[in-house]
Protein backbone atom coordinates (compact mmCIF):
# COMPACT_ATOMS: atom_id res chain seq x y z
CA UNK A 1 0.00 0.00 0.00
CA UNK A 2 1.08 3.73 -0.62
CA UNK A 3 0.50 5.24 2.22
CA UNK A 4 1.51 9.21 2.65
CA UNK A 5 4.55 8.62 0.23
CA UNK A 6 6.25 5.41 1.59
CA UNK A 7 5.21 1.72 0.72
CA UNK A 8 4.19 0.12 3.55
CA UNK A 9 3.50 -3.67 3.42
CA UNK A 10 0.24 -4.52 5.52
CA UNK A 11 -1.29 -8.17 5.96
CA UNK A 12 -4.88 -8.70 6.15
CA UNK A 13 -7.13 -11.28 7.04
CA UNK A 14 -10.49 -10.37 5.72
CA UNK A 15 -13.56 -12.50 5.43
CA UNK A 16 -17.07 -11.64 3.21
CA UNK A 17 -18.42 -12.15 6.80
CA UNK A 18 -18.58 -8.72 8.93
CA UNK A 19 -16.40 -9.32 11.66
CA UNK A 20 -14.69 -7.10 14.33
CA UNK A 21 -11.76 -5.42 13.23
CA UNK A 22 -8.46 -5.84 14.81
CA UNK A 23 -4.98 -3.87 14.02
CA UNK A 24 -2.32 -5.79 15.46
CA UNK A 25 1.04 -3.80 15.79
CA UNK A 26 4.53 -5.38 16.28
CA UNK A 27 7.35 -4.55 18.32
CA UNK A 28 10.62 -2.84 17.60
CA UNK A 29 12.83 -5.77 14.96
CA UNK A 30 9.81 -7.53 14.49
CA UNK A 31 7.22 -7.66 11.66
CA UNK A 32 4.18 -8.33 10.95
CA UNK A 33 4.85 -12.07 10.29
CA UNK A 34 5.42 -12.19 14.54
CA UNK A 35 2.02 -12.60 15.38
CA UNK A 36 1.69 -15.75 12.57
CA UNK A 37 0.42 -18.10 14.90
CA UNK A 38 -1.63 -15.79 17.05
CA UNK A 39 -3.65 -14.39 13.51
CA UNK A 40 -4.53 -18.15 12.22
CA UNK A 41 -6.70 -18.60 15.50
CA UNK A 42 -7.71 -14.51 15.97
CA UNK A 43 -8.81 -14.67 12.23
CA UNK A 44 -11.81 -16.77 12.86
CA UNK A 45 -13.41 -14.25 14.54
CA UNK A 46 -11.71 -10.91 13.89
CA UNK A 47 -10.69 -9.38 10.70
CA UNK A 48 -6.90 -9.14 10.79
CA UNK A 49 -4.68 -5.63 9.51
CA UNK A 50 -1.21 -6.75 10.45
CA UNK A 51 1.32 -4.06 8.93
CA UNK A 52 5.36 -4.06 9.39
CA UNK A 53 5.71 -0.49 10.71
CA UNK A 54 7.86 2.16 9.22
CA UNK A 55 11.70 0.81 8.97
CA UNK A 56 10.72 -2.84 9.46
CA UNK A 57 10.09 -5.92 7.40
CA UNK A 58 8.89 -5.04 3.87
CA UNK A 59 7.68 -1.53 4.48
CA UNK A 60 9.95 1.19 3.47
CA UNK A 61 12.87 2.26 5.51
CA UNK A 62 13.16 5.91 4.53
CA UNK A 63 16.64 8.17 5.97
CA UNK A 64 14.84 11.06 7.02
CA UNK A 65 14.45 10.25 10.82
CA UNK A 66 11.35 13.24 11.32
CA UNK A 67 9.51 10.46 8.66
CA UNK A 68 9.16 8.32 11.88
CA UNK A 69 7.97 10.54 14.35
CA UNK A 70 5.08 9.32 16.33
CA UNK A 71 2.95 11.83 15.39
CA UNK A 72 3.67 10.44 11.51
CA UNK A 73 3.38 6.91 12.18
CA UNK A 74 -0.10 7.91 13.47
CA UNK A 75 -1.07 9.16 10.82
CA UNK A 76 -0.08 6.23 9.01
CA UNK A 77 -2.28 3.93 11.08
CA UNK A 78 -5.34 6.55 10.28
CA UNK A 79 -4.62 5.91 6.13
CA UNK A 80 -4.08 2.52 6.70
CA UNK A 81 -7.88 2.39 7.89
CA UNK A 82 -9.10 4.88 5.44
CA UNK A 83 -8.02 2.94 2.61
CA UNK A 84 -9.57 -0.23 3.94
CA UNK A 85 -12.77 1.82 4.79
CA UNK A 86 -12.55 1.01 8.37
CA UNK A 87 -14.29 3.12 10.99
CA UNK A 88 -12.96 1.82 13.82
CA UNK A 89 -11.00 -1.33 15.52
CA UNK A 90 -9.27 -3.07 18.25
CA UNK A 91 -5.56 -2.23 19.09
CA UNK A 92 -3.54 -4.42 19.71
CA UNK A 93 0.46 -3.13 20.03
CA UNK A 94 3.35 -5.36 21.58
CA UNK A 95 6.37 -3.33 23.01
CA UNK A 96 7.62 -0.93 20.58
CA UNK A 97 4.56 -1.48 18.68
CA UNK A 98 1.92 -0.94 22.48
CA UNK A 99 3.92 2.40 22.25
CA UNK A 100 2.23 2.95 18.92
CA UNK A 101 -0.98 1.68 19.93
CA UNK A 102 -0.93 3.81 22.55
CA UNK A 103 0.23 7.46 20.40
CA UNK A 104 -2.57 6.60 17.62
CA UNK A 105 -5.68 6.00 20.81
CA UNK A 106 -4.22 9.61 22.07
CA UNK A 107 -4.59 11.06 18.54
CA UNK A 108 -7.46 9.10 17.07
CA UNK A 109 -9.54 8.25 19.61
CA UNK A 110 -12.38 7.68 17.88
CA UNK A 111 -11.45 4.98 15.95
CA UNK A 112 -10.10 3.09 18.89
CA UNK A 113 -12.86 0.66 19.99
CA UNK A 114 -10.50 -1.12 22.59
CA UNK A 115 -6.63 -0.94 23.25
CA UNK A 116 -4.61 -4.65 23.78
CA UNK A 117 -1.19 -3.60 25.25
CA UNK A 118 1.14 -6.17 25.86
CA UNK A 119 4.43 -5.25 27.97
CA UNK A 120 4.19 -1.78 26.78
CA UNK A 121 4.44 1.96 28.47
CA UNK A 122 3.15 5.35 27.57
CA UNK A 123 6.89 6.17 27.77
CA UNK A 124 8.95 8.50 30.13
CA UNK A 125 6.85 10.94 32.34
CA UNK A 126 9.90 13.03 32.76
CA UNK A 127 12.19 15.09 30.29
CA UNK A 128 15.13 14.10 31.99
CA UNK A 129 14.98 11.08 31.28
CA UNK A 130 13.56 11.08 27.99
CA UNK A 131 16.61 12.91 27.21
CA UNK A 132 19.12 10.36 28.78
CA UNK A 133 17.32 7.30 27.55
CA UNK A 134 17.15 9.34 23.84
CA UNK A 135 21.30 9.22 24.29
CA UNK A 136 21.66 5.67 24.47
CA UNK A 137 19.01 5.44 21.91
CA UNK A 138 20.76 7.11 19.41
CA UNK A 139 24.00 5.42 20.43
CA UNK A 140 22.56 2.05 19.96
CA UNK A 141 21.20 3.34 15.88
CA UNK A 142 25.15 4.59 15.07
CA UNK A 143 25.77 1.15 16.24
CA UNK A 144 23.44 -0.70 14.03
CA UNK A 145 24.84 1.35 11.03
CA UNK A 146 28.33 0.73 12.46
CA UNK A 147 28.63 -2.85 13.03
CA UNK A 148 25.73 -4.38 11.22
CA UNK A 149 22.70 -6.29 11.80
CA UNK A 150 24.06 -9.17 12.68
CA UNK A 151 26.32 -7.72 15.54
CA UNK A 152 23.59 -5.78 16.96
CA UNK A 153 20.79 -8.98 16.81
CA UNK A 154 24.18 -10.91 18.72
CA UNK A 155 23.58 -8.12 21.23
CA UNK A 156 20.14 -7.22 21.55
CA UNK A 157 18.89 -11.02 21.88
CA UNK A 158 21.58 -11.45 24.69
CA UNK A 159 19.54 -8.62 26.94
CA UNK A 160 18.00 -9.33 30.23
CA UNK A 161 14.65 -8.30 28.96
CA UNK A 162 14.80 -11.32 26.34
CA UNK A 163 16.03 -14.07 28.83
CA UNK A 164 12.78 -16.55 28.66
CA UNK A 165 12.87 -16.67 25.24
CA UNK A 166 15.99 -18.90 25.98
CA UNK A 167 12.93 -21.43 27.47
CA UNK A 168 10.98 -21.55 23.45
CA UNK A 169 11.68 -24.45 21.49
CA UNK A 170 14.94 -23.70 19.42
CA UNK A 171 12.84 -23.52 15.72
CA UNK A 172 10.90 -20.60 17.16
CA UNK A 173 14.53 -18.97 18.39
CA UNK A 174 15.76 -19.61 15.28
CA UNK A 175 12.41 -18.42 13.62
CA UNK A 176 12.76 -14.94 16.32
CA UNK A 177 16.52 -14.64 15.37
CA UNK A 178 15.54 -14.73 11.36
CA UNK A 179 13.02 -11.67 11.31
CA UNK A 180 15.76 -9.60 13.49
CA UNK A 181 18.41 -10.59 10.61
CA UNK A 182 16.55 -9.83 7.66
CA UNK A 183 15.80 -6.15 8.96
CA UNK A 184 17.66 -2.98 7.38
CA UNK A 185 19.91 -1.32 9.44
CA UNK A 186 18.71 2.06 8.49
CA UNK A 187 15.10 1.14 8.99
CA UNK A 188 16.26 -0.27 12.24
CA UNK A 189 18.39 2.83 13.58
CA UNK A 190 16.05 5.53 12.15
CA UNK A 191 12.92 4.16 14.25
CA UNK A 192 15.33 4.57 17.30
CA UNK A 193 15.62 8.16 16.06
CA UNK A 194 12.49 8.97 15.23
CA UNK A 195 10.18 6.77 17.47
CA UNK A 196 12.32 5.18 20.26
CA UNK A 197 11.52 5.35 23.92
CA UNK A 198 13.55 8.54 24.34
CA UNK A 199 12.21 10.46 21.47
CA UNK A 200 8.32 9.92 22.35
CA UNK A 201 6.45 12.07 24.27
CA UNK A 202 4.69 11.02 27.44
CA UNK A 203 1.35 9.92 27.07
CA UNK A 204 0.71 9.46 30.97
CA UNK A 205 -1.35 12.03 30.93
CA UNK A 206 -3.65 11.09 28.15
CA UNK A 207 -4.55 7.84 29.97
CA UNK A 208 -7.90 9.33 31.41
CA UNK A 209 -9.04 10.02 28.22
CA UNK A 210 -9.22 6.49 27.48
CA UNK A 211 -12.79 5.69 28.07
CA UNK A 212 -12.71 2.60 26.33
CA UNK A 213 -11.43 -0.82 27.51
CA UNK A 214 -7.73 -1.42 27.99
CA UNK A 215 -6.31 -4.59 28.40
CA UNK A 216 -2.86 -5.16 29.94
CA UNK A 217 -0.73 -8.19 29.31
CA UNK A 218 2.66 -8.59 31.18
CA UNK A 219 4.70 -11.61 31.92
CA UNK A 220 5.56 -12.36 35.71
CA UNK A 221 9.33 -12.56 34.99
CA UNK A 222 9.35 -8.99 32.99
CA UNK A 223 9.30 -6.76 36.75
CA UNK A 224 9.74 -3.48 34.88
CA UNK A 225 6.53 -3.79 32.72
CA UNK A 226 4.30 -5.25 35.64
CA UNK A 227 5.47 -2.34 37.51
CA UNK A 228 4.49 0.16 35.13
CA UNK A 229 1.09 -2.13 34.02
CA UNK A 230 0.31 -1.50 37.57
CA UNK A 231 1.02 2.25 37.69
CA UNK A 232 -1.44 2.43 34.16
CA UNK A 233 -4.02 1.30 36.13
CA UNK A 234 -4.49 4.02 38.42
CA UNK A 235 -4.52 6.54 35.47
CA UNK A 236 -7.19 4.56 33.39
CA UNK A 237 -10.77 4.77 33.94
CA UNK A 238 -11.47 1.18 31.98
CA UNK A 239 -8.88 -1.60 32.36
CA UNK A 240 -7.94 -4.94 33.11
CA UNK A 241 -4.15 -6.35 33.63
CA UNK A 242 -3.36 -10.00 33.46
CA UNK A 243 0.01 -11.63 34.56
CA UNK A 244 0.67 -14.72 31.96
CA UNK A 245 2.72 -17.51 34.18
CA UNK A 246 6.09 -18.43 33.44
CA UNK A 247 6.79 -15.54 30.52
CA UNK A 248 8.56 -12.47 30.62
CA UNK A 249 8.16 -9.79 28.24
CA UNK A 250 7.26 -11.23 24.65
CA UNK A 251 4.38 -13.48 26.62
CA UNK A 252 2.10 -14.24 23.33
CA UNK A 253 5.32 -16.10 22.15
CA UNK A 254 6.24 -17.76 25.68
CA UNK A 255 2.56 -18.79 27.48
CA UNK A 256 0.84 -18.50 23.49
CA UNK A 257 -2.31 -20.60 24.42
CA UNK A 258 -3.12 -18.38 27.46
CA UNK A 259 -2.06 -15.43 25.97
CA UNK A 260 -4.95 -16.00 23.49
CA UNK A 261 -7.30 -17.80 26.24
CA UNK A 262 -7.25 -13.94 27.33
CA UNK A 263 -7.19 -12.16 24.59
CA UNK A 264 -10.08 -13.94 23.17
CA UNK A 265 -12.07 -13.58 26.60
CA UNK A 266 -11.50 -9.97 27.25
CA UNK A 267 -12.70 -9.37 23.17
CA UNK A 268 -15.77 -11.16 23.49
CA UNK A 269 -16.64 -9.95 27.02
CA UNK A 270 -16.47 -6.28 25.71
CA UNK A 271 -18.41 -7.12 22.37
CA UNK A 272 -21.06 -8.37 24.45
CA UNK A 273 -21.07 -4.68 26.34
CA UNK A 274 -21.13 -3.23 23.03
CA UNK A 275 -23.69 -4.76 21.93
CA UNK A 276 -25.97 -4.04 25.29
Amino acid sequence: MQINGQKYHVSTFFSAEEKPVLLMLHGFTGTSGTYHDAIKSLKEHYNIVAPDLLGHGRTASPDEQERYLMEHTCEDLAEILRQLEIQQCFVLGYSMGGRVATGFAASHPEKVQGLILISSSPGLLHEVDREKRMLRDNQLADRIEQNGIQAFVDYWENLPLFTSQRNLPSDMQVKIRNERLEQKPIGLAMSLRGIGTGKQASYWDHLKKFTFPVLLITGELDAKFENTAQEMLQHLPNATHVTIKQAGHAAYLEQPTTFLSQINNWLEVNLKEEEK
